[in-house]
């Protein structure tokens, strides 16, 4: 039989805010998208004690805690936290895969055998090493069971930096008063269609006739390979989008909007060695009344910032909107290790940008066009959109 543990990182974010500020250490943190965004993405152990979730408005956020510190998030920082939680699994199993940016599974059937303890001893091990490596204040909860779903579901059941394994013969009676929402798998619209018929708990829906999709979650069959970072694929596209927080209505808001986000998907290009014959871009007006969409393909690859917002911007100017709220732009048709021009210092330039962006965070260095205004840096939405970008890129084909 399988085993498998589930690494959950507790409040992650603003407890990766806490590890880097002690100041903030023991007081409650809402980590939000940006200054000026209005809701809160992630709050510490201490906030959620006040009532403040994922997703409260700012506003609301306050009222629940008036001593509540925000803090604009920052995705490098938990993508380099992250990249040291995978070295620290991988020690214990070669089949690690990463779900989210702060959870991952590692199937540990055979390594388990050369500990002593097994698998309940690597779960204290890791626990141990991340508190020593990643430092003190960062916690993470561990789920052990013989499927992903159900370890998945363990780990949810004791926080913070709880250890909880569910074997075959106990986990239908130890997860009868879960909420059915809990459940991977079982979203919005299943939770409505559930609480719909009185049902709130998976022992509850294990007494009504239910369809099979929904049948299969609440009896927890439901039963997926780890998927190994190894056997992560290259990315097929790229892309970015963004909804602002108040509509764009002027034209050189909006350029420098595109720019904004052109620049950071070339990037990725750039990183993962690749570039694109196909780019796209999208554009709505406040509640979708005006929209523009772009795309085209040339005849040669490129990862150059200027060569697609150029491109972009001047099929756009057929067509312009009179403000914006949402905005995407992407590439596709990629290709690795393109030949650039011998008679072009583009790529000298971009290369001396990427050193400094890769050593201090993406847009420490910028183009001056985008000066003036309020940088869009990589957010948490999709930000492990392209695993293999963020965790593959040093695979075969390099």
């Amino acid at each position: 039989m399988r085993t498998i543990l589930h690494i959950d990182m507790n409040s992650y974010f603003a407890t990766a805010e806490q590890q880097a500020s002690p100041l903030l250490r023991g007081r409650p943190v809402g980590i939000i998208k940006a200054e000026g965004r209005g809701c809160v993405i992630a709050a510490s152990v201490e906030a959620k004690k006040f009532g403040v979730k994922t997703g409260v408005t700012v506003w609301e956020a306050r009222r629940l805690c008036p001593r509540i510190t925000l803090v604009p998030a920052d995705m490098d920082k938990y993508l380099a936290l992250t990249r040291r939680l995978v070295k620290i699994v991988q020690d214990y199993s070669p089949t690690v895969e990463v779900f989210s940016i702060d959870e991952m599974f590692a199937e540990v059937t055979d390594s388990q055998k050369n500990f002593a303890g097994g698998a309940w001893q690597m779960a204290l091990e890791m626990k141990w090493r991340i508190k020593q490596e990643l430092g003190e204040w960062m916690r993470a909860s561990v789920g052990i069971a013989f499927t992903k779903l159900i370890a998945k579901l363990a780990s949810e059941m004791r926080k913070p930096d709880g250890l909880t394994w569910l074997t075959p013969e106990d986990y239908l009676e130890r997860t009868a008063a879960v909420k059915v929402e809990e459940v991977c798998g079982i979203g919005r619209s299943r939770s409505a269609f559930l609480h719909g018929l009185g049902v709130t708990t998976l022992g509850e829906a294990r007494l009504r006739q239910l369809p099979p999709e929904i049948a299969e979650l609440v009896w927890l069959r439901e039963e997926e390979p780890v998927a190994e970072i190894e056997k992560l694929e290259p990315a097929k596209s790229v892309s970015r989008t963004f909804t602002t927080f108040t509509e764009i209505t002027k034209q050189e808001g909006i350029k420098k909007l595109v720019r904004n986000l052109v620049e950071e998907a070339a990037a990725k290009l750039r990183e993962m060695d690749m570039a694109g014959r196909t780019m796209w871009l999208s554009l709505s007006a406040d509640r979708y009344e005006e929209s523009s969409w772009v795309r085209l393909t040339i005849p040669a690859p490129t990862n150059d910032p200027l060569t697609i917002f150029t491109l972009l911007w001047k099929e756009y100017e057929k067509k312009p909107v009179g403000g914006v709220r949402f905005a995407g732009t992407g590439i596709s048709n990629l290709e690795f290790k393109v030949q650039s021009s011998i008679f072009s210092n583009r790529e000298d330039l971009l290369k001396a940008a990427d050193a400094v962006n890769g050593k201090y965070g993406l847009f420490t260095v910028y183009p001056a066009t985008l000066l003036g205004g309020e940088l869009i840096r990589p957010e948490v939405t999709g930000y492990l959109g392209d695993k293999w970008y963020r965790f593959g890129t040093n695979q075969s084909h390099q």
